[in-house]
């Protein structure tokens, strides 16, 4: 798997660890931050059943996505796997969160990697994916600073 597959960085919030624990854990307050959502539905506490309909020129049409949390670590640490697909696509991306005292604040250290893509999106190039990718997780992180009261 190449580096064009791999996202990672740092986020600093002004809330304690708990708080940001709990909100990037609770998978209805983790609906209301995803962008581009039709529907939502929690199967369990582990487990969120999405449909999403992205607005990528190489993305179009729905995309059934189901979210899970793995191993996590109250207050410290939280995995995730997002399996998505639609008419000619699919992708399997793993996600780890780290969760750091800042301060009165916290520090979140997270990496994610696309473990696989299918049909149409193996042929995108890297670089279309990464900018697609970044917008996502820019609307993401300020989603969850608004939930915070950050914003």
């Amino acid at each position: 798997m190449s580096a064009a597959n791999e996202f990672g960085g740092e986020e600093s919030f002004a809330s304690p660890p708990e708080q940001v624990y709990a909100l990037l854990t609770d998978l209805d307050a983790m609906a209301s931050t995803i962008p581009d959502l039709v529907s939502s539905e929690k199967v369990d506490d582990q487990t969120l059943k999405c449909v999403i309909k992205p607005g990528f020129s190489f993305l179009r049409g729905t995309m059934r996505t189901t979210i899970q949390l793995g191993e996590c670590t109250p207050h410290e640490r939280a995995a995730m796997n997002v399996e998505a697909s639609g008419i000619g696509v699919g992708m399997v991306i793993g996600s780890q969160l780290d969760i750091q005292p800042e301060g009165t604040g916290s520090r979140l250290i997270w990496r994610a990697k696309i473990e696989q893509r299918k049909g149409l999106l193996a042929a995108v190039s890297p670089s279309l994916i990464r900018g697609a990718a970044d917008q996502v997780i820019r609307h993401t992180w300020n989603a969850v600073r608004l939930k915070l009261g950050e914003v």
